[in-house]
């Protein structure tokens, strides 16, 4: 009899605990669905050899009735450009050198980032650690569930930066292994947000593949950036130049 208890009781503590313990070995391993996602865009050295990248297409803002073309720039290591022009308001840039980071608008004119947006805007433009989630800017990388996102299920991933703890979710496809959006607190000059964007539409341009819709959420407002053109390896220098406007606000 006692040992007739003491196996149910075994066996009712295997019942409880194999699913968790089953579930949690079928995870890859964060670095296997990074490693899985760029063999989906073209593989990582087709984009190791990238040095400089362009995109060019329409951002939307439904909720404003704003449309606006749009011109994206980086380049390696720590180099990124933004400006939109929108009909009846002007022109929108932003960007950073690997130095100083900065954000002109009709709104609120030139402003040096600094402190929380300033570490943002520099590991925005992180070029390679972005582009090829690269372990060695992570502190640590986790696989934590399947969910439901964007309307397919995906592999749920924790990462955390090197240096400013900063956390980020990403989800990748479970089907087609490819990065399909990401979740993560945004600093701006109203605070802190969280932005949730969608990734989708992979086209290929010249042998590698990039994502040319995104939508992003951030706070009730919907950006949406549909990219029409991608080229590489042909930035020049002056694409981050500091605006005018902005060289008056740097300190000597």
């Amino acid at each position: 009899m006692g040992r007739s208890l003491a196996m149910t009781a075994a066996l009712a503590a295997l019942a409880v605990s194999a699913p968790h313990r089953l579930g949690a070995q079928a995870l890859p391993a964060a670095s296997e669905l990074v490693a899985k996602h760029l063999t989906a865009i073209g593989g990582a050295e087709a984009f190791k050899s990238i040095t400089s990248l362009r995109q060019s297409g329409v951002m939307e803002m439904p909720s404003m009735g704003l449309q606006a073309q749009a011109e994206n720039y980086a380049a390696a290591p720590n180099k990124m450009s933004m400006k939109a022009s929108i009909p009846g308001i002007g022109e929108i840039v932003s960007g950073t050198n690997g130095d100083v980071a900065w954000q002109v608008n009709p709104m609120q004119g030139p402003r040096l980032l600094e402190e929380k947006e300033l570490v943002d805007a520099r590991e925005a433009a992180d070029f390679y650690g972005n582009m090829l989630l690269a372990a060695d800017r992570f502190s640590k990388m986790e696989t934590v569930g399947v969910v439901s996102f964007a309307g397919e299920q995906a592999y749920q991933v924790k990462f955390t930066r090197k240096g400013s703890g900063r956390e980020s979710t990403q989800y990748f496809s479970v089907a087609s292994g490819l990065l399909i959006g990401s979740e993560a607190t945004q600093e701006s000059a109203m605070g802190s947000t969280t932005m949730v964007t969608v990734l989708g539409d992979y086209k290929d341009f010249a042998g590698r593949k990039f994502p040319t819709r995104s939508e992003a959420m951030v706070g009730p407002s919907k950006i949406v950036l549909k990219i029409s053109e991608v080229s590489v390896n042909d930035v020049p220098d002056t694409a981050f130049a500091v605006p005018d406007a902005v060289k008056t606000l740097i300190k000597k």
